[in-house]
């Protein structure tokens, strides 16, 4: 059961126990106030008709009784009046009304004692007094009765008015704890839950739009403080995890790197002689073997050498990469090296290269050897991507950076099938290619990361209709002595 219900019940209850009790009490309150007015009525009646119809008995006057009697049934039709004499027996009465014990016993009661007496039965209330000579002496006695069926029906709705006012103010009492307390309790209440739903989601961030100035908005109150609390605490617990896989991802980092370097210095020194001999006795069959059979055999002999001795000189490179020696340099002049370098491959392989130098100042602080190395790994990548009849675009500009801030950007695009959304995250992991049966290693991108990453500048590579690598570095600050 609801508060809110439990609430208007309690509170309907109260009210129909106090407002019900006033209705027994005020019902009681009207029952006497009519008893009283009524005998009141009935006395002053019955002492005024003692006094003439005594008089008229006295008197011996029956025509002025029976002349009486008549003008009373006509005016009070629920009144009825008995006369007596000393030994109670009738005289006269009223029309409708037919003597009864009550009235004979209240009748004698009244010539013997002398004494008026007022009673109530089911039906009537009765009055009864003696008759009197002038010497006072009994000379019979006077019986009024009054119907009361008229003071019981005011009494039934009396009754009745009561009751439903008393179930009316039950049903106001508990419409209005329905709704006061669906506004002040059920409401504020249903807030406070949506507050919890929300945090309970995970959104540290919204709070309860609830202001009150009561018990409810100080529960409301402390929630929000609660609630930006856990937020300040779940974002620290955030940057401290976030902090702590990059540390973790940093060392392991350092460990590939440190198991490539191993690993390609056993390579290079237990493989190497080996390859030097193989490469060489290829070299020759391929010279001197007039055997066609033979000479295609040596020709894959040679490739296959070579190919490993590529991937172990990539290892050395990725492993033990030289220290890079800083100086101020022109990007537009190893990216024009290299291009003229492959220049000869692009028109083999159908490929235009195109170049692109806005009129800006390119220099920048860096090993122009390291740099050629990123434009040549870049470049042989969009070679090996772009079908025949495509485009390699290269620009250098100088433009701001993501952040705003100023930057000299190598942009290499390409218009090959572009890069598949699923890889896109694995991009620059050492080993990772797409190109293993083309004799790839999946080290060039992750070379050319580290050099771009220890020139402090930003690499990243977008696919739409193609390819498209963004590498930023700083620009050269001119050092004033």
């Amino acid at each position: 059961m609801s508060i809110r219900l439990r609430f208007t019940i309690a509170l309907t209850l109260l009210g129909l126990l106090l407002f019900g009790g006033y209705a027994v009490f005020a019902y009681g309150w009207e029952v006497d106030d009519l008893h009283n007015a009524t005998e009141r009525e009935i006395l002053t009646l019955g002492r005024s008709l003692a006094t003439s119809l005594g008089n008229a008995l006295r008197d011996r006057k029956r025509a002025d009784i029976d002349e009486t009697l008549r003008a009373l049934e006509s005016l009070e039709p629920r009144i009825f009046v008995h006369l007596h004499d000393v030994d109670a027996r009738e005289i006269a009465h009223s029309k409708g009304e037919a003597i009864d014990s009550m009235i004979e016993t209240m009748a004698r009661r009244a010539a013997t004692t002398a004494h008026e007496s007022v009673e109530l039965d089911d039906q009537r209330l009765v009055y009864a007094a003696p008759l009197t000579s002038d010497g006072h002496a009994v000379i019979g006695a006077i019986v009024v009765a009054r119907v009361i069926d008229d003071l019981k029906a005011d009494l039934r709705r009396t009754r009745w008015r009561l009751i439903a006012v008393v179930v009316a103010f039950g049903a106001v009492t508990m419409i209005s704890g329905i709704l006061l307390g669906t506004a002040y309790i059920t409401r504020p209440l249903a807030t406070m839950l949506d507050g919890i739903a929300h945090i309970r989601a995970g959104d540290f961030k919204s709070r309860v739009p609830l202001a009150r100035h009561d018990e409810i908005g100080a529960l409301v109150d402390e929630f929000n403080a609660m609630v930006a609390t856990l937020g300040q605490a779940r974002q620290q617990i955030e940057q401290e995890t976030e902090a702590r896989l990059r540390l973790e991802r940093g060392l392991q980092g350092i460990d590939k790197m440190i198991t490539i370097g191993q690993l390609s210095a056993g390579l290079a020194h237990e493989i190497g002689s080996p390859l030097q001999v193989l490469s060489g006795r290829g070299a020759a069959l391929l010279a001197r073997s007039p055997d066609p059979e033979t000479r295609r055999q040596a020709e894959i002999l040679v490739e296959q050498t070579a190919r490993i001795t590529r991937i172990v000189e990539q290892l050395l490179s990725f492993g033990r990469r030289r220290p890079a020696v800083i100086a101020p340099c022109d990007l537009a002049r190893p990216v024009k090296a290299v291009l003229e370098l492959l220049d000869g491959e692009a028109r083999r392989r159908g490929v235009a290269l195109d170049t692109r130098l806005d009129a800006a100042d390119h220099r920048i602080d860096a090993d122009e050897d390291q740099l050629q190395q990123i434009v040549l790994n870049l470049v042989k990548n969009a070679l090996a991507a772009t079908p025949s009849g495509g485009r390699i675009t290269v620009r250098v500009e100088a433009r701001p950076g993501p952040s705003g801030e100023p930057a000299v950007r190598l942009i290499v695009r390409d218009t090959g099938p572009g890069i598949p959304p699923e890889m896109a995250a694995r991009l620059f992991e050492p080993f990772f290619t797409t190109r293993a049966s083309e004799g790839g290693t999946g080290l060039g991108l992750a070379v050319v990361r580290a050099i771009v990453a220890e020139h402090g500048g930003t690499i990243t590579a977008s696919s739409d209709g193609g390819a498209e690598f963004v590498v930023s570095f700083p620009p050269h600050r001119t050092q004033v002595s």
